[in-house]
């Protein structure tokens, strides 16, 4: 799955480096958050949020909020991805 975003991201003209990144903050997200991939698929509804605006706000503004940004494309190739 995270390939498919990864090669998602290239589609949409992001750069090979960007989309390395956002692959691998969503890899280490789920390590920080303790959850598997199929569990983040499952809930980013509901965690997004908690970036965005919530309790884990400021894990979410790293690096330019590039954990943010990260999440926030990634729910968007799911939302994609099940049309």
């Amino acid at each position: 799955m995270l390939q498919k975003f990864q090669n998602w991201l290239i589609a949409n003209n992001y750069k090979l480096n960007t989309a390395k990144d956002y692959q691998g903050r969503i890899t280490r997200l789920c390590k920080y958050e303790n959850i598997s991939l199929e569990n983040l698929i499952a809930n980013i509804t509901s965690i997004l949020p908690q970036y965005e605006f919530g309790e884990k706000y400021s894990y979410g503004s790293r690096s330019h909020t590039s954990v943010k940004q990260a999440l926030r494309h990634f729910n968007k190739f799911l939302n994609q991805e099940v049309r």
